[in-house]
């Protein structure tokens, strides 16, 4: 497996880029896979506002401050030699930084369980209505049970 850091995913910038600036100012959300060496980035709808109006109660956020991956598209991104290697979604005015709300998500709702994707990391992208601001890499380190900012 290629080695996941900002740097590699360098290649995938543009149309990374160019995805959550179309969903301002709703979360833009997708995942980035591996496939015979190579990564790629596969853009995905937030599916927030659909669960939201269908269980405002059990789904209380909109797009606006939360994003759901259709989990079909989850699923297929980790079959047919293809590897899920991280998951990506911008803050819209808020800055790249992995909220409570995030590691709750990728915990499946506990916060002391382990990481529901085991070795994905998370892309977080700061957006503004000016464009991307900032860009930052988290992975769960194992050693000291919380997610952190890679490199």
């Amino acid at each position: 497996m290629l080695p996941l850091t900002l740097d590699s995913l360098a290649p995938l910038m543009d149309r990374v880029h160019q995805w959550v600036i179309q969903a301002y100012p709703n979360e833009g959300c997708g995942l980035i896979v591996e496939r015979d060496g190579r990564l790629e980035a596969i853009c995905c709808e937030n599916e927030q506002d659909r669960l939201h109006a269908l269980d405002s109660s059990r789904y209380p956020n909109t797009a606006r401050t939360a994003y759901a991956v259709d989990p079909i598209r989850l699923m297929e991104s980790q079959s047919n030699g293809v590897a899920l290697r991280a998951i990506f979604h911008s803050h819209p005015d808020r800055g790249a930084y992995f909220s409570s709300q995030d590691v709750l998500g990728a915990l499946g709702g506990d916060p002391e369980g382990e990481p529901v994707f085991s070795g994905v990391d998370y892309w977080v992208l700061g957006t503004r209505s000016t464009g991307v601001e900032d860009a930052k890499l988290f992975g769960w380190s194992s050693a000291r049970r919380r997610f952190e900012e890679r490199p």
